[in-house]
């Protein structure tokens, strides 16, 4: 009713008023909404429904100079917000007391404190309240309570410095019950509205409830959850106000991971409460992690230590942590549940992350998520083996589409190089600090890191067509043959052939193979070109008599592009290197008593009836 169609003035009062559905919008009130309104345009406040809510409530004594919850320094009001607790709270923000649960279940001291993460001076503004990840709960000076939402809440403490102007360097801090979890929203559009950096925690953070206590503000620990920690959210992270996510998206349970060494959020999690206790609390390392191990799970022991290579600078990595499977990810929900999505949906959920998308193009993802690198076609979708070891799934074809793994989507729609894995990974304690951990497959044999870089899009595939000798004008299919060209070029020499400096000349003489493959009477027929067979090819090269390695790849491939374009585009592969063994498996489909014989033979039988 408030976006499209005729204005809904009930609906708007509703809004504003925070009535509920049933509550009927009489004449008098509609009288009373034109008169506020007209009010808050007087004073300049009638910028939004949010600003009207707010606007309403300082005309109630929300914001009064003289109200009885108030904040105080040196027995001097100061500017913050103090909405639970007692009416008044002296402020002392040096340092933030541990509380912990204690036998009636209310919060105790703990005798420990730390010291505060944000700058002394100038002292902050503090916002003591009851509320959530979405919510403040304001007092009224009445004693009634209203459950404001991100944007009122923004509304009224910028309302409220402007009335009581701090320092332009003064943080806001909030002792607000996990006002630092899930997507950050309400600290973030706080931050945008005043212009302020706000501390958050991801916990418990709330007024200290112990009256004789030096310190205001107090985080709870609670047994079996993990503690949070603080964080700075800074202007220009605020989510857009009508992104059309779909309304799944604002049930995941995910957690901003926080950096133990610079305090900074370096990535985001998915998981429920419980399971950020233990191992994966130091998901606050994976910033300086690097070493990894190996772990086998039929006999449940690890290899040693060893090093990590990460695809650019550490400081450039975003981290994002949870549980996947083969083509998707398993996100928690806040009803207990938990919501398999698959790449297309994964990669629309992380595009609307702010705390990605608002970095430099040259920061990478690292995707601590288990089998983010294996392909997506014909993958388990069984979620509960997800503490098990899943073998890689077979797919038919592996240069198509359907193929892709969600690391290498996520790299071609975010546009940015990946760090994935084919088996289980986590992170574990070890020796002498957290680790990484890689599974290995059933047999004890060990998967590896793989990094995936944004596949060339159209425009790339038209400028390295034209690059490696391509004729004709650039078209869909040209594009998409040209990009399993590159699929199968990455599969046999390795992902970071993308940035070598001779990769269009090796897209060249791939290329050319291909085309070889599909020029041979007798091969083609037996079916779509595979990696393994450009594997043969080169290996089938004079050139590869002594072994195959990088550079006699690439000598193989300039071959083959140079003798592809001296034959004027009419070269068998037969003609190029000899493949006797293809030949021979290729002569079996037109003639089905070769096989036998060659069981015969290879079986040593001497009844061809046993073959």
């Amino acid at each position: 009713a408030l976006r499209s169609g005729p204005l809904d003035v009930d609906a708007v009062a509703r809004r504003i008023w925070h009535l509920a559905p049933s509550v009927l919008v009489d004449p008098e009130m509609r009288r009373d909404l034109y008169t506020l309104t007209g009010r808050a345009l007087a004073a300049g406040r009638a910028t939004g429904l949010a600003a009207l809510t707010a606007f309403h409530l300082e005309e109630q004594g929300l914001l009064a100079d003289d109200r009885a919850r108030h904040v105080t320094a040196g027995g001097n009001r100061v500017p913050g917000l103090n909405w639970t607790g007692t009416a008044t709270t002296g402020l002392d923000t040096l340092f933030v007391d541990r509380l912990t649960t204690g036998p009636t279940g209310a919060p105790a001291p703990t005798g420990q404190a730390d010291i505060a993460p944000w700058p002394w001076d100038p002292a902050p503004y503090p916002v003591l309240a009851d509320g959530s990840h979405d919510r403040v709960t304001a007092q009224l000076p009445d004693g009634t309570t209203w459950e404001l939402d991100a944007d009122e809440f923004a509304e009224l403490v910028a309302a409220d410095l402007t009335r009581h102007p701090l320092p332009e360097h003064a943080p806001i801090v909030l002792a607000v019950p996990s006002a630092g979890d899930r997507y950050l929203e309400l600290p973030r559009k706080l931050a945008e509205r005043t212009g302020r950096t706000v501390w958050v925690h991801s916990g418990l953070a709330q007024r200290n409830p112990d009256p004789a206590a030096t310190n205001t503000v107090a985080v709870l620990h609670r047994d079996g959850l993990p503690d949070g920690t603080w964080l700075p959210v800074r202007p220009g992270l605020a989510p857009d106000p009508d992104d059309g996510a779909p309304a799944w998206h604002s049930e995941v349970l995910t957690q901003p991971i926080v950096s133990s060494r610079t305090g900074e959020q370096t990535g985001r999690s998915f998981h429920q409460p419980a399971e950020l206790v233990g191992e994966r609390e130091s998901y606050r390392d994976l910033d300086h992690m690097s070493f990894y191990v190996h772990w086998d799970a039929a006999t449940n022991t690890y290899s040693g230590k060893l090093p990590m290579r990460d695809p650019g600078p550490a400081d450039k990595a975003y981290r994002l942590a949870g549980h996947g499977l083969p083509g998707g990810l398993s996100l928690p929900l806040a009803d207990g549940s938990s919501r398999t999505v698959d790449r297309d949906e994964a990669a629309g959920w992380l595009r609307r992350r702010r705390s990605l998308t608002s970095l430099p193009q040259d920061h990478w993802v690292d995707l601590v998520i288990c089998h983010s690198g294996a392909p997506g076609q014909g993958s388990a979708q069984d979620v509960s083996q997800l503490d098990g070891v899943l073998p890689a799934p077979f797919t038919t074809d592996p240069l198509g589409d359907d193929a892709l793994s969600l690391g290498q989507h996520l790299a071609n729609q975010l546009r940015r190089t990946t760090r994935l894995s084919y088996s289980s990974q986590g992170v574990v304690r070890f020796g002498d600090g957290p680790v990484r951990v890689l599974a290995t497959d059933a047999q004890g044999r060990p998967w590896w890191w793989e990094t995936s870089h944004p596949e060339p899009d159209d425009a790339e595939l038209d400028r390295l067509a034209e690059q490696a000798g391509f004729q004709g004008d650039p078209s869909p299919r040209v594009r998409s043959e040209l990009l399993r060209v590159v699929r199968a070029l990455k599969l046999v020499v390795g992902p970071d052939v993308q940035v070598a400096d001779d990769f269009p000349v090796l897209v060249a003489g791939a290329a050319a193979v291909v085309n070889m493959w599909f020029a041979d009477p007798e091969l083609q027929p037996t079916g779509p070109f595979w990696p393994q067979l450009l594997t043969q090819v080169i290996a089938a090269h004079p050139l590869a008599a002594g072994g195959v390695d990088g550079d006699v790849t690439r000598q193989v491939l300039a071959e083959a592009a140079k003798a592809w374009r001296n034959a004027g585009g009419a070269l068998p592969v037969n003609r190029f290197v000899p493949l006797p063994q293809l030949r021979t498996a290729a002569a079996w489909l037109s003639d089905p008593a070769a096989v036998d014989r060659a069981a015969v033979d290879a079986l040593r039988l001497t009844d061809p009836a046993d073959a």
